[in-house]
């Protein structure tokens, strides 16, 4: 493989899935030129392309390895592929005429424009870990990025950014590339959400089918008030197969992006939301609302109905969540004035109307949880330390890249081919431990043993993130945040 070749390959590429005319192929093979830092270009045989652009990438990388150019693969592939690819507007005008057929269509050329595009790595998820637990949840070890720590989230809070773009997900990177990060391939698309300018894009790294972010076109923190569960509500009418929420908008309680004001959704159905119903519940302030406690790990609500009441409903809820105290539960909404108890609503459509799911979250801190009370936690750090975000709390868990290797140790060692764990996943040991004790060395099972271990902290994870426990001390706590958020039981029992 040339170089001439992959351009000439990248183009015919662009031409099946990328819809570039026919009329722009010599253009775009000028843009790939200099992308290249190249001045002539002998056309050679392009054959079939490929279904994903990766191999043709590879080999104008291994061209140029054997050419001696110094390169960075990361930075120039979405580089040559932004020279293929629609302008902003032309991508935008595209999407606007598939909306005309249905929204389900126009999302779903969209994602499969990303994904051709390069911008959503599908070979690179492809090779994430991935598996549905006995116990409901949806497990995955992803390889493609890595850990956060919360302390780096914290910061988030209290720094403000002059850089250009503020910061990783602000609209004006689109096309933007700078040193060891680059957009140059994304492309978005506009929305009004509560009267105000938002745009849509797609994750690189989907952890769902068509799993992107709303994003608000103002670089301003993340925030939950009085408009928020319109915001989603407006999305929800624009992309009706859509779910879509909002993270938790307090470090350790919330998502890794603080700083700017987005929600997360996608085209799936995650395990929170097939949930069971808990106790059936009645509003006298909304009587024609359907409300229920959900019947799952942590702290959440289910109301659904028509969109006034149910956001009338969310309102009071919300409400009364930030100002509720039972310090027997160890929930306090403030320590001075800085707040802990805030939520995550996640809207979509269903045929009785409109669908929110509230999840009660509080991000306070003691000395014996100094990561969070109601955070994961320090016996569980060794599979997950990172905050437990919207997705992760809704049961779909996206665990850190380095458990590939350190649970094949910790199944290698209670298999048996080895006598202690490797230097540095001592971190391990009181798994290890614990799994011994309970199955002695069982070779036969060990890699089933390690991944219902996986399953169980996963679920004791969400536990912990729990603010009413499944206790007496919880139940009774729960009731009486109930009756002040003007809830009481009318089927069911906690």
């Amino acid at each position: 493989m040339s170089v001439d070749g992959g351009i000439g390959r990248l183009v015919a590429y662009a031409e099946k899935y990328l819809e570039l005319s026919p009329r722009d192929a010599v253009y775009a093979t000028n843009r790939l030129l200099d992308a290249l830092g190249r001045t002539a270009y002998t056309a050679e045989e392009t054959g079939e392309p490929p279904e994903l652009p990766d191999a043709i990438l590879r080999e104008i990388f291994a061209a140029l390895d054997e050419a001696g150019v110094p390169y960075d693969a990361a930075t120039l592939g979405e580089k040559l592929m932004d020279a293929v690819c629609m302008r902003p507007s032309e991508f935008e005008a595209r999407f606007a005429s598939q909306m005309q057929a249905s929204p389900a269509q126009a999302t779903a050329w969209a994602y499969d424009y990303a994904v051709h595009s390069n911008y959503v790595k599908k070979s690179a998820v492809a090779k994430n870990l991935k598996w549905t637990a006995e116990n409901g949840l949806e497990i995955t070890i992803n390889l493609s990025k890595p850990e956060k720590n919360n302390k780096d989230l914290q910061k988030q809070l209290t720094t403000v950014s002059t850089d250009y773009p503020k910061c990783t997900i602000c609209r004006e990177n689109e096309g933007y590339e700078r040193a060891g990060f680059s957009r140059r391939n994304m492309r978005t698309v506009s929305l009004t959400l509560g009267g105000e300018p938002w745009f849509w894009q797609y994750s690189p790294y989907a952890y769902f089918n068509e799993h992107g972010i709303a994003v608000s076109c103002r670089h301003t923190p993340m925030k939950l008030d009085g408009g928020t569960v319109e915001k989603l509500f407006d999305f929800t009418d624009l992309f009706p197969h859509y779910f879509i929420g909002n993270n938790a908008p307090l470090p350790r309680a919330g998502g890794s992006i603080l700083m700017h004001d987005h929600f997360q959704g996608g085209n799936a159905v995650l395990p929170m939301q097939r949930a069971g119903v808990r106790a059936k519940l009645h509003s006298a302030a909304h009587p024609s609302a359907e409300v229920s406690l959900i019947d799952w790990y942590n702290t959440a609500l289910r109301l659904e109905g028509t969109r006034s009441e149910v956001a009338a409903l969310a309102a009071d809820i919300v409400a009364a969540w930030r100002t509720y105290e039972c310090a027997e539960a160890e929930i306090l909404p403030f320590t001075g004035e800085t707040p802990h108890s805030t939520a995550s609503c996640i809207a979509r459509k269903t045929a009785k109307g409109y669908r929110l799911e509230i999840i009660l979250r509080n991000n306070r801190t003691n000395e014996r949880h100094p990561d969070g009370i109601f955070h994961a936690h320090r016996e569980y750090h060794a599979i997950k330390s990172e905050s437990i975000g919207l997705i992760e709390a809704m049961g779909l868990f996206v665990l850190p890249a380095r458990l590939k290797r350190q649970l094949a140790d910790v199944r290698a060692t209670l298999a048996g081919e080895k006598s202690a764990l490797d230097e540095g996943n001592e971190i391990f040991a009181p798994i290890l431990e614990k799994l011994l004790a309970r199955y002695g060395a069982d070779a036969a099972h060990a890699e089933e043993i390690v991944k219902r271990e996986v399953e169980e902290t996963c679920a004791n994870i969400l536990g912990n993130t729990a603010v009413f426990k499944r206790d007496k001390t919880g139940d009774r706590a729960l009731a009486e945040f109930l009756s002040q958020a003007g809830l009481e039981i009318s089927g069911g029992t906690l």
